[in-house]
């Protein structure tokens, strides 16, 4: 696999926005629902101007689609926005090891690696997420001359 690390793969999802029917259509949760939850102060549209619908960013699209599935799973509508919060902590941490780790996807018919790079600074071997048969594994292997 190439060691060469092009992190200008993941895409700026600051960029992403959404109006509120399309943010109902992928989450499921109604317009009157969403605007309570910005009443709340759960979530926050993009400032708008006068008359104009409700945007959502990326991020805000993924933070709703999260409380509601805790919703679903149960909970109540603050622990499922405490959990969604807890979530939001944690998904920039992987973000960036994603991001700077990542050096490469190979798939085939019956079996994907993920190259997460070396080990560590002596690069005599690289670890490799393996997925097969819809299980995970982690492999290293020894680099021999590269």
């Amino acid at each position: 696999m190439a060691e060469e690390n092009n992190n200008d793969a993941f895409i700026d999802t600051d960029k992403l926005i959404f109006g509120i029917g399309q943010v109902q259509q992928i989450t499921g949760v109604s317009g009157r629902q969403l605007r309570y939850w910005e009443e709340q102060g759960y979530i926050h549209s993009l400032s708008q101007k006068k008359g104009a619908a409700r945007e959502y960013s990326m991020h805000t699209l993924f933070f709703i689609f999260h409380v509601s599935r805790f919703l679903e799973q149960g909970f109540t509508l603050q622990a499922a926005v405490d959990k969604a919060k807890q979530l939001d902590q944690q998904l920039p941490v992987l973000r960036q090891f994603l991001k700077s780790q990542l050096q490469g996807v190979s798939t085939d018919a019956d079996k994907s690696l993920i190259d997460f790079g070396y080990l560590d600074e002596s690069h005599t071997k690289r670890v490799y997420g393996v997925i097969e048969d819809g299980k995970t594994a982690f492999k290293i292997e020894e680099v021999h001359g590269e």
